[in-house]
């Protein structure tokens, strides 16, 4: 009788630590699209600590499980994405795989490149300076039957040649990156930060983070406010009308007031985000 119940007690037992240790995963749905820079993935899982995921075969991450939720920020990108989700314990393992929708790109990173970096230089020079360069084009074409006037004139597209090729150097900090992918911060300083979303060699997303005191300087206000009109320039929105835009919904802002305003100027959308130490700034096609 003894034995019996031993056996019994045994089997009892084992059953109830199976089922404690069971694997279970599950997500909140089977497909997301992405808002703003990413799409969040959100699942619970019992009994474990992390979760490991996988897009598109690519390389494994994992993330920490809180509270039986976990969350997984999947990069926007203007493909399709498969998301395989693991978990694994004492042997026994399961999967979800998901689905993240494609979002719609905000352009070729290397042509938004060149033509912001080359806006950084030229936004440094005098609208003198400016025309001068403009106009160097035909004076080299006339350069064949050179006189005093014109040698003087090549004289002064020299200098300005020079100048922006020496800005090229000292305006680094504020240029983007020549070659990029992924999710990073490109320029931080005191007035801004620029985060950009690339994938497969496209611009898909933006954040500009501007602290709300760097607003009450006026060098830095300025700094901020040029670098925000180049880029909306660079995507091919109107940098002025928008800027416009931003001033009026942002000046007389509540510092309690936390919900976002919109901008939408050529196809380009923002975003504005308000918290009470920063205002952020998400940009991407509308």
């Amino acid at each position: 009788m003894h034995k019996k119940l031993g056996i019994i007690l045994t089997a009892g037992l084992s059953l109830l630590l199976t089922g404690c240790s069971k694997v279970s995963l599950s997500t909140t749905a089977k497909t997301y699209s992405p808002d703003e820079m990413v799409a969040v993935v959100k699942g619970h899982t019992a009994n474990h600590n992390t979760v490991t995921y996988q897009i598109d075969n690519g390389t494994k991450h994992s993330v920490k499980v809180q509270d039986k939720t976990f969350v997984i920020q999947v990069p926007a990108s203007d493909q399709q994405q498969k998301v395989k989700i693991t978990v694994a314990h004492a042997g026994q393992q399961q999967q979800q795989t998901v689905t993240v929708n494609a979002a719609k790109k905000l352009g070729n990173y290397q042509q938004i490149v060149q033509k912001y970096n080359q806006m950084v230089v030229m936004s440094k020079l005098s609208p003198q300076e400016v025309q001068t360069l403009k106009t160097a084009s035909a004076l080299k074409k006339a350069s064949s039957s050179p006189n005093l006037q014109l040698m003087q004139q090549m004289k002064q597209v020299q200098q300005v040649e020079q100048k922006a090729q020496q800005l090229q150097s000292t305006t680094k900090s504020e240029q983007l990156p020549a070659q990029f992918s992924g999710i990073h911060n490109v320029v931080d300083n005191s007035a801004y930060t620029l985060r950009l979303n690339v994938q497969n060699g496209n611009l898909m997303g933006a954040t500009m983070m501007i602290p709300v005191k760097s607003f009450k300087d006026k060098a830095q206000a300025q700094q901020f406010g040029t670098a925000f009109a180049l880029f909306s320039q660079a995507l091919g929105a109107n940098g002025k009308q928008v800027m416009h835009e931003f001033e009026s919904k942002t000046k007389n802002q509540d510092k309690t007031q936390t919900t976002s305003k919109t901008i939408i100027n050529h196809r380009i959308k923002y975003s504005i985000g308000f918290s009470t130490t920063e205002l952020y700034v998400y940009i991407t096609k509308a």
